[in-house]
């Protein structure tokens, strides 16, 4: 990445603020140790310029970055079964696992992998300057039958929020988790939350991640997800809210025989960015990345979805593909799908992609108005079955149903705008 060095976000949250904020905590010397590594590394990674092909879409000129730091929020996570907990699995918010677990959370954060690098200064100002988050922990062979549901919210609007999110599923263990994310509206607010999902062998995740930050959050954030050997994981990344949202989303299928399922819907109105970077990294043998996003845009929204796969020279026997389908259920929306392969190996069972961006088909909604619908109707019951193909395929009929929900307040012309 070229371009000028990281600014100190200047006024509100520079080093001095985060300093003051992390001193008022109480922490441990070993976590203010690393938050002062990942400060350095953040003041020594260029900001994008925008002219990478990745950023050329969503500048950062009115990005808040003099909004004050947001210290006071905590995460609320769900309660676990009794025998997870005899058996050792952790589930709590970030900074309340510092407190209670720390020998387990330091194990986590020193081995912290670098994030995405297309939002690289972003990954280490979080590492840095996080306050809340949520931290799960499954020990090999542990099978957690619950949805766990974790839930962080910036309740004042005007800050800057870095949210971490934390999942660790060792060898063979089973967990599906629900993370949800919400800001309050009325004013510019800087939302940077990151994830880190490290799947061991064998190990079996599903990760939904609903975001429903306010109208003028600029959510910046950034995921990593390492699938490895024969551990199979499927994700679904949930956008309703933000003014503008730039994900970068890197899956490392770095596992012989490792399985991942990347699903994305987006419903966005008014003047809503989104802007989404996957790289599907695929350096292990006999694995599997297939991945679906689908967005309904109304109003003068505008979805990006520029999607890498990578497969590497080492890779044998590999299967990918990525798809991006885009509803404009307005003249004003617009999407832009940007499907990228770079195959490094000519021995590959599959590596293809397909995009669309087009209109509601009119042969549907005359269907569906036949049966006594109105044209409005008619919309929404067709939009919610389009965003079903992806929703379905989380595999837990509680997540389909949360984020059916969080998404009918954008589902329909009347409701948005």
């Amino acid at each position: 990445m070229t371009g000028p060095m990281a600014p100190a976000v200047a006024g509100a949250l520079d080093e001095a603020a985060i300093r003051q904020s992390i001193a008022n905590r109480g922490e441990p010397n070993w976590l203010t140790s690393l938050r002062a590594r990942a400060w350095e590394q953040y003041a020594a990674t260029a900001w994008p310029t925008g002219a990478e092909e990745e950023w050329r879409r969503t500048p950062l000129r009115d990005l808040p970055r003099e909004a004050p730091l947001l210290t006071d929020a905590e995460g609320e996570v769900s309660a676990l079964d009794p025998d997870s907990v005899a058996r050792g699995v952790v589930f709590a918010d970030l900074g309340v696992a510092v407190r209670e677990h720390p020998d387990l959370v330091r194990q986590a954060l020193e081995a912290d992998p670098p994030g995405p690098a297309t939002h690289a200064p972003f990954w280490h100002l979080a590492r840095a300057a996080w306050t809340a988050g949520t931290f799960l922990h499954v020990p090999a062979g542990v099978s957690v039958d619950l949805v766990l549901r974790s839930r962080t919210a910036a309740e004042r609007a005007g800050t800057a929020f870095f949210p971490r999110t934390i999942v660790v599923a060792e060898a063979n263990s089973t967990v599906t988790l629900l993370d949800e994310f919400t800001s309050a509206d009325g004013q510019p607010s800087w939302f940077g939350g990151t994830v880190d999902v490290r799947v061991g062998p064998g190990a079996r995740v599903r990760y939904a991640n609903l975001q429903r930050l306010g109208d003028q959050t600029w959510n910046i954030g950034a995921q990593r997800v390492e699938v490895g050997p024969d551990a199979e994981v499927t994700t679904l990344n949930a956008q309703v809210g933000s003014l503008v949202t730039k994900l970068g989303l890197d899956v490392l299928m770095s596992g012989r025989g490792g399985t991942s399922r990347l699903l994305g819907i987006m419903a966005a109105g008014d003047d809503q960015r989104i802007d989404i970077n996957s790289l599907q990294d695929l350096s292990g043998s006999n694995t599997t990345s297939d991945l679906l996003y689908l967005s309904a845009l109304y109003d003068r929204a505008r979805a990006v979805f520029y999607g890498s796969t990578r497969v590497r020279s080492e890779a044998k026997q590999t299967s990918s593909f990525q798809e991006c389908r885009n509803l404009l259920l307005s003249p004003k929306a617009g999407a832009e799908p940007i499907p990228v392969l770079e195959i490094e190996t000519n021995d590959i069972v599959r590596c293809g992609h397909g995009a669309t961006a087009g209109a509601l088909d009119p042969v549907m909604m005359f269907y569906a108005q036949t049966r006594g619908l109105s044209a409005d109707e008619a919309e929404r019951m067709i939009v919610r079955g389009f965003f079903e193909r992806a929703v379905a395929q989380i595999g837990s009929e509680a997540i389909r149903a949360h984020v059916l929900a969080a998404l009918s307040a954008r589902i329909g012309s009347e409701q948005v705008g």
